[in-house]
This record gives structure tokens, C-alpha cells and sequence, in this order.
């Protein structure tokens, strides 16, 4: 049985790289053209809102941050999450501060020894989000013209993520030792040797990112091309999804950013869009699996808390905008780049006071780790 598992795999896949090659052969300027907007999207909005947290999430673990925090925060992580305090920091940035982010961080508690294998897998349950400068700004600002909706897609993918976090714990409330701190193993290095490490890890983490936006972009732009897009959107219509749901769903099941992009166009419903963002699409998948490729965790069960991340985060947000109704022109076409609202953002203003505060932890810490060594 598990050889013919095998040969069909090993089928499956070589019929995806033989029709890809063929897409790539019969429309090449229509993948040129797919490559050329996913390196747009890179440029100008997944590199200014995701990179810095990329950096700081990593630098909190291997500066030795998240250890000290730890016991501040352990009240909070181990109640609701039933980790330990040390996860606590990587928490609250893989929340804010755009996919990758969090994976970054678990990989870097991990590697620390701050953490097991098996805890960090349960992180990726609810750890990994769309951060508030793509979220209220690229998309609330950028694609819906109005910020307000923004925010409330952000609290939708806050209040998911939260109650998958406490869901997932629940099995791992009796067990002790699961939520206990193991920060004595991992090392902490000084600001810069830990800055220079962060920011190296998370060029080569962003590079391998932009790698998936670009070549998932061309094979979108193929697929629609070919007609395959076409043919999905009249299935999806005869089957009762409103027609502006049938025109995105490729997109949005495959790549976010696009996808989001292309529902905004199309005049869908914030739900749409919302349930984009806590899907994340494939392409974010196969970023994260990247970025952890040396740890074991299960694919089926970061795939399916990422579906149900998306069925949670679209019906808050259904609850908060029928409180908090939008005016109809928020969701109406694009009328400027998207990338233009990350320009003067108040989210870099926070994100260098939060650098400033670690800097100034850090050097903290070390004057008091050196007196205690003078004494």
C-alpha cells in the first residue's frame, strides 16, 4: 500500500511540474508578467511591513530577552496557553507582526533549547498572522480606503488567534512539565552579536519568502491565462458562490497578498477578505514550512488550524462590522498602489520605540549580569 502511495506521489508531482513547465513554455509573457507583480507586491508592501518584525522576533530569542520576560509574562502564557513564560514575547510578535515572524521565532526558541519541538509545533497553531501594517495598512488603507476597516480586520485575526491558542492548550492544562520554563538550557548572546545574527537569518528568511510570492504570482497569472481560473469561476457560480467570491477564490486559496488584492477589485464582502488573511494561502505555507524544514511538525495540522483560523477570523469580523458598519465606497476598486500606504505608517513609529526599549533592556541586563560577576 505505502509503495503505491509512493508511485502516485511521485506521479502527481512530476504531472504538476510537466503542466507548469508547459504554462511557463505556452504563455511566457504572461508569466514574466506574474513574476513582475509578485516582485511588486515584495518590494512594496511584504518587505516594509514584515522584515522588521522578522529581525526583532528573532533578536528577543537570541538575545536572551524571552528568557527574562519570561517570568513576567509565565502568568499569562501557561493560563491561557499552557506554555511557558518564555514563549510569551515570540507569542505576542507572531500575532503582530506578519507570518513569518512567529515561525522565525519558534525556530529560534527551539534552537536556543528554550522550548520542545512539540510546543513549538503547537505555537504554529496560533502564533502565525498577518501583522497590523499589512493588515489596517496595506490592506484596510491601501485596498478597502479606509483604515477603520483595517483595524477591524486585525481584531478578527487577534480574537481567532487567541481562542485557537486557549483551544489548543486545553489538552495541556494537567500537564506541569509541558509549561515548564526550560530557559536555563538555551544561551543569550550580547546586542550585537544577537542583532547581527537576527537581521542575517531574516534577509535569507525574507529572500526564500519573496522567492514563493514571485513564483506563485507567475503560476496564478498562468492559471488564468490557460483558462483554468475561468473554468473554476463558472463551477463556483453554478454552485451559488456569489460571483465576486467565485473570481478570488483561486487567488485567495493561493497566495494573500494577490488575493486580497483581487477581492478588493472585485468588490467582495470584508468576510471574504478576512477569511484571506487567517487562511494566509499556500504560498505562506510553503514559507513556513521553509523556514522550519529542520523540525518535525505535522503539515496536515498547520494546514488545517490555518482553515480554521480563516472560519474563525471571518465570522468575528462579520460581528464586528455589522456593529461597526463601513460607508459603500470603502469597498469599491482601488483607487491608489497599496504600497503607498505603508508611507508614514504609525506602525514603524511603535516598531522603533519597541527596538529602543529592547536596546536599552538589553544593556540593562548586561550591567547587572557584569556586577554580579565583578561581586
Amino acid at each position: 500500500m505505502s509503495k503505491v502511495k509512493g508511485i502516485l506521489s511521485i506521479a502527481f508531482t512530476a504531472l504538476l511540474v510537466t503542466a507548469a513547465a508547459a504554462g511557463i513554455l505556452c504563455f511566457p509573457k504572461t508569466s514574466t508578467q506574474g513574476a513582475r507583480t509578485g516582485l511588486q507586491f515584495c518590494g512594496e508592501i511584504l518587505i516594509p511591513s514584515i522584515f522588521p518584525f522578522m529581525v526583532l522576533s528573532s533578536f528577543v530569542v537570541k538575545s536572551g530577552l524571552s528568557a527574562r520576560m519570561g517570568r513576567v509574562l509565565s502568568p499569562v502564557t501557561q493560563t491561557l496557553f499552557h506554555l511557558p513564560g518564555n514563549t510569551g514575547a515570540t507569542i505576542l510578535i507572531g500575532m503582530i507582526g506578519g507570518y513569518p515572524s512567529g515561525a522565525r521565532g519558534i525556530k529560534a526558541l527551539i534552537e536556543q533549547g528554550e522550548i520542545s519541538e512539540k510546543q513549538g509545533a503547537r505555537m504554529l497553531c496560533f502564533a502565525v498572522g498577518a501583522g497590523p501594517a499589512f493588515v489596517i495598512s496595506a490592506v484596510g488603507g491601501g485596498l478597502l480606503n479606509s483604515g477603520r476597516a483595517g483595524v477591524l480586520l486585525f481584531l478578527s485575526q487577534i480574537t481567532a488567534a487567541l481562542l485557537i491558542g486557549i483551544l489548543a492548550g486545553l489538552p495541556y492544562r494537567k500537564e506541569k512539565n509541558e509549561c515548564k520554563d526550560r530557559s536555563e538550557k538555551g544561551r543569550s548572546t550580547d546586542f550585537s552579536t544577537a542583532l547581527v545574527d537576527s537581521t542575517s537569518d531574516s534577509a535569507s528568511g525574507m529572500l526564500s519568502m519573496c522567492a514563493f510570492v514571485i513564483l506563485f504570482s507567475a503560476l496564478i497569472s498562468i492559471l488564468r491565462e490557460s483558462g483554468a481560473g475561468e473554468a473554476l469561476t463558472l463551477l463556483l457560480t453554478k454552485c451559488g458562490v456569489p460571483p465576486a467570491a467565485a473570481r478570488t477564490l483561486l487567488s485567495i486559496l493561493l497566495e494573500v497578498t494577490g488575493g486580497c488584492s483581487e477581492a478588493a477589485r472585485a468588490g467582495a464582502s470584508p468576510t471574504l477578505i478576512s477569511f484571506a488573511l487567517g487562511w494566509a494561502g499556500v504560498c505562506v505555507h510553503f514559507q513556513i514550512a521553509a523556514s522550519l524544514h529542520s523540525f518535525h511538525f505535522s503539515r496536515a495540522k498547520f494546514t488545517f488550524f490555518r482553515l480554521a483560523h480563516g472560519l474563525l477570523a471571518a465570522a468575528a469580523s462579520a460581528v464586528l462590522f455589522r456593529f461597526f458598519p463601513q460607508e459603500q465606497e470603502v469597498f469599491s476598486n482601488l483607487s491608489k498602489p497599496a504600497g503607498a500606504s505603508l508611507a508614514a505608517d504609525p506602525t514603524g513609529s511603535v516598531m522603533l520605540l519597541a527596538v529602543c526599549a529592547l536596546f536599552l533592556l538589553t544593556l540593562s541586563a548586561q550591567k547587572v549580569d557584569f556586577r554580579r560577576k565583578k561581586c
